[in-house]
């Protein structure tokens, strides 16, 4: 990290809706680094816990000016990014993490979340993945049933257009064994969630309303393991991602279904292990290319804002222009009640004709129980 870069993170955890009945809680810690010369590397990495930043911070000393951290049991929907200038171009919802199955109550959950972001003027829903509830090891008949569900609930529901982002719950049978399948069937893998939505390729990109918005799609099957994953842009995708930015100038939304940078690992038991004396986090969790893709959109220089599901947590990070959020799961705990992850949520983005934009986290009105 440069001495006169600052880097701002802003963590949101969702508590359990059974404290807190008439809102939606949430815990705020705000880091700022900035000009405090004796904060290394090391200690920035100690001082944290965010083992998966170091990858972002660079091998000089960061500077470091302040740590504040706030506690509000409000609404969840008051974290934004203010924007003081530019007329709103688009507003859209960001949902991910649907889950949708018919053996738990996805269906009421859903039609109940369509029916609050479309009351807040939503003109686009940008899904994050994991549309239903698993693909990845299940048999057919299953999959089956829950892709027909997906299907319906959007026919009857949803009045605005749609844009799909896949999970790695979306990917049909990568664990052979579980899922019955032996991997030469025609619609194995990505071939039947591009099908059953209607896509041409796994990842893609689209302007609307003067701005770029690009999905990614970064579940690859691990090697080492039959039922395991591991997330990272292909070396297809990455050149295609470098030649996409590199070809518009107009501000750019990107959407992963795993996150590229979050630190949503590190607050969340079981999500990461310490192994000689480092803190080790699974590769199918958070993106093991975090400091490439970074640096790709820190080198295009117009990336605005990058959206991502898969842990279920809400986070916010800024680093060097770019913000990433975790955006909560529409299912939450998988349609079940947690204490340990999110309520049932959705963001709410406005982007403005200047290049800013707004963010929040809505509830969405389902509670799990």
């Amino acid at each position: 990290m440069q001495p006169n870069r600052t880097m701002k993170i802003v963590l949101n955890l969702a508590l359990p809706a059974r404290r807190q009945r008439t809102s939606v809680a949430c815990r705020c810690a705000i880091l700022y680094v900035d000009r405090m010369p004796h904060l290394t590397r090391r200690s920035f990495a100690a001082l944290s816990g965010l083992a998966g930043f170091t990858a972002l911070v660079g091998r000089r000393d960061v500077d470091a000016a302040a740590i504040d951290t706030a506690v509000s049991t409000a609404s969840i929907a008051t974290q934004q990014t203010a924007s003081t200038a530019g007329k709103r171009a688009l507003r859209f919802a960001h949902f991910t993490d649907l889950h949708i199955t018919p053996d738990r109550p996805s269906e009421p959950g859903m039609k109940k979340a369509f029916e609050t972001a479309q009351a807040d003027g939503i003109e686009m829903i940008l899904t994050g993945g994991d549309l239903i509830m698993d693909s990845f090891a299940t048999k057919r008949e299953q999959v089956d049933r829950e892709w027909a569900l997906l299907h319906k609930l959007f026919a009857e529901h949803c009045k605005v257009p749609v844009e799909h982002c896949l999970g790695n719950h979306d990917i049909f049978g990568f664990c052979l064994s579980k899922a019955g399948l032996k991997g030469d069937e025609p619609d194995f893998g990505y071939t039947r969630a591009l099908a059953e939505l209607k896509l041409a390729e796994r990842w893609r990109s689209f302007d609307r309303n003067g701005w770029h918005f690009i999905v990614l799609s970064s579940v690859e099957r691990d090697p080492k393991d039959e039922c395991g994953y591991l997330a990272y842009l292909n070396d297809e995708q990455r050149a295609w991602l470098e030649a996409d930015l590199a070809a518009t100038k107009l501000p750019t939304v990107v959407v992963s279904h795993v996150p590229i940078v979050t630190v949503t690992p590190a607050v969340r038991g079981g999500e990461t292990e310490r192994k000689n004396d480092k803190t080790v986090i699974s590769g199918g969790l958070v993106h093991l290319d975090a400091p490439t893709v970074h640096g790709v959109f820190r080198k295009a220089g117009n990336v605005k804002l990058v959206l991502s599901g898969h842990t279920h947590l809400i986070d916010r990070c800024e680093t060097d222009g770019v913000t990433y959020c975790c955006s909560g799961a529409i299912s939450g705990g998988w349609w079940k009640p947690t204490k340990t992850y999110c309520d049932p949520t959705y963001a709410l983005i406005d982007l403005n004709t200047d290049g800013s934009f707004d963010y929040s986290i809505k509830p969405t009105g389902w509670t799990n129980s």
